[in-house]
């Protein structure tokens, strides 16, 4: 198996927290929905880029890279538009990398990268500022030897 790497354009979204509801005698729950166009993108992007793999692409464990690109507020910018000098890298801000990452492994996991998300043993999470939104996605295979610790 080979290693996958490919961009996902878009804005990033977090996977929302389950939310919770009571009506009347009856109380149940629903995912709010939120990030399902951003994991659309996700699984159209892999399906696009593996179609010659067969499924599930990945059988054994992998190490995933994700680097999400966000889009810069207007106050990282000079009038003039140039980058203030103080302006971070790197967004330290929500959303948060746990529910970014999430959204995309889930994502993955719908189109049959893998026959389920606990394949992931290693996972690489950096949330920049960038022009061009998305995120980089980067999925390595890993050998499993027997009797190494």
């Amino acid at each position: 198996m080979r290693t996958l790497h490919f961009f996902v354009s878009g804005l990033p979204k977090g996977q929302p927290r389950v939310k919770a509801y009571k009506r009347g005698n009856h109380a149940g729950v629903y995912d709010p929905g939120t990030a399902d166009a951003w994991k659309g993108c996700v699984r159209a992007e892999f399906k696009g880029r593996s179609a010659e793999l067969g499924k599930p692409v990945y059988m054994g464990p992998v190490a995933v890279a994700l680097r999400f690109v966000l889009p810069r507020p207007k106050a990282h910018s000079r009038a003039n538009g140039q980058l203030k000098p103080s302006a971070p890298r790197y967004v330290t801000s929500k959303p948060d990398a746990d529910n970014l990452a999430k959204a995309v492994l889930d994502a993955l996991t719908d189109v049959s990268a893998w026959t389920d998300d606990s394949l992931v043993v290693s996972l690489n999470v950096v949330k920049t500022y960038g022009s061009e939104t998305g995120c980089d996605v980067q999925i390595s295979p890993l050998t499993q030897e027997v009797g190494r610790e």
